[in-house]
């Protein structure tokens, strides 16, 4: 027997250090977010490295993985034995007496009690806590994802607001030019005062029109800097490229297979909280086998007056009296049956959002390519004829100012058209469900929770 005891003994000691030896080893290194620097312009490369490094949101996902792990080494331990200590019948005219412990004249007891658990609960709480982990590293995964897809739509922002800022300048550059040939012809009688002010207000609006893109532009770069934690230098960032388009424009919706087989994380997330519910359950049904508890005691009775050194053994275990744990087993049945549900709900969501997200890309690609292929060219060749005319006197103010007008609108729709594709582009490719999706360079995930690191 003491045989057998030395050996659990030693064997739950070398199981609980090659856990923690395990869980040190895959601890990840919390990477240092690297500073701001004086960099003016900011790469797709490095913004994604830093959103990997330094959004608060993907940070503080990790620290759910490590709780979950820290959980794991609280669910995959034994009881800790009770040590209990006391005296009884301490004269207070006689003392206790001199000498050491056994001759004293006083009776004392130590006791040691083991609680044994049964119906396999450690290895059932540990399988419950390792689906708890892969469910948090699933989520964290996800949420890699989400801010991926905010990073996506930020950066296109940005863009376009710097696009704008320089559409705004050119057109105010060429209201400024026009102005100036009106004065020339105003001066040598050509044109009326009133033509002078017309064009003079259009040009306060291209003013206006660059003030507002500015503010634009300055907003988004407030708000790029607090995905990538680059508060410090928001003021003057400026992305140096526009987001990489897929040049994908119409995918087919998934199958049931690829969908089951999908590894987008929240699906697998979805099933790793499935998988937590129903290790609950089990852990919840092993509740029907009772713990018990096996007490040793030595006891003192000094003599004469008592009968020296004695031994007791004692085994108690609870009485299923009062409940049998009908609470903890409903629960854990309704848990599971919420999750299943949930996982139905997340699948079915899945596949209409990447349906819904496919047709609008389509949409919007088909009508970016009219505006910028068809109708812009059309108009800066309007109001490069109108421009030309009105120098050479051909024509009159109105109509120049009406040709810009439109060329000024056309540029502004094709910039929004632009806008709207890419960022439908990058939602579609952020909700792919198919395999094709794990060759993403930007939203491609593997079938374990790979995407917490940039690839």
């Amino acid at each position: 027997m003491n045989l057998s005891l030395t050996r659990s003994t030693i064997k739950r000691t070398f199981t609980g250090l090659a856990l923690a030896v395990a869980l040190a080893t895959t601890l990840p290194a919390m990477a240092e977010c690297p500073s701001t620097g004086t960099t003016a312009s900011l790469s797709l490369a490095d913004a994604l490295a830093r959103l990997n490094l330094c959004n608060r949101d993907v940070l503080l996902s990790r620290q759910y993985i490590e709780a979950a792990r820290a959980d794991l080494l609280t669910a995959d331990r034994g009881q800790n034995p009770n040590l209990t200590l006391g005296s009884a019948t301490i004269s207070p005219q006689s003392g206790i007496g001199p000498g050491g412990l056994m001759r004293k004249q006083i009776d004392w007891q130590a006791r040691i009690d083991q609680p044994i658990e049964r119906g396999n609960r450690r290895a059932l709480r540990a399988a419950s806590a390792s689906s708890a982990i892969e469910a948090a590293r699933w989520n964290a995964a996800d949420v890699l994802r989400q801010q991926k897809l905010a990073l996506a739509q930020t950066w296109i922002d940005l863009w376009t607001a710097q696009e704008q800022v320089k559409l705004a300048g050119e057109l105010r550059a060429l209201y400024l030019r026009t102005e100036d040939a009106a004065r020339i012809r105003l001066r040598v009688g050509d044109i009326a005062a009133n033509d002078l002010s017309r064009i003079s207000v259009d040009t306060q609006r291209a003013e206006n029109d660059v003030r507002r893109a500015e503010t634009e532009r300055n907003r988004n770069r407030f708000e790029l800097a607090r995905l990538l934690g680059l508060e410090d230098s928001a003021a003057s960032l400026v992305i140096s490229a526009p987001w990489p388009a897929s040049g994908t424009t119409n995918t087919p919706p998934p199958t049931p297979e690829a969908l089951r087989a999908a590894s987008r994380p929240d699906l697998q997330a979805a099933r790793a909280v499935l998988k937590n519910a129903d290790d609950q359950r089990a852990l919840a049904r092993s509740l029907r086998e009772r713990d018990v508890s096996v007490g040793v005691q030595l006891d003192r009775y000094p003599q004469p007056a008592g009968t020296g050194n004695s031994f007791s053994l004692s085994l108690s275990m609870p009485l299923f009296t009062q409940h049998t744990n009908q609470g903890e087993l409903a629960r854990s049945e309704a848990d599971y049956t919420s999750a299943l549900l949930n996982l139905q709900r997340t699948e079915q969501a899945a596949v209409n959002e990447q349906q819904r997200l496919e047709a609008e890309r389509a949409a919007v690609a088909a009508r970016a390519t009219q505006l910028r292929e068809r109708s812009l060219p059309l108009t800066e060749a309007i109001a490069a004829n109108a421009d030309l005319a009105y120098k050479r006197g051909a024509s009159s103010v109105l109509d120049l100012l009406d040709a810009l007008r439109q060329l000024r609108q056309m540029q502004a729709e094709v910039l929004a058209a632009q806008t709207d594709y890419h960022k439908a582009d990058a939602a579609a490719r952020a909700a792919a469900l198919n395999t094709d999706a794990s060759n993403d360079p930007i939203f491609g995930m593997m079938a374990s929770p790979g995407g917490l690191t940039t690839r």
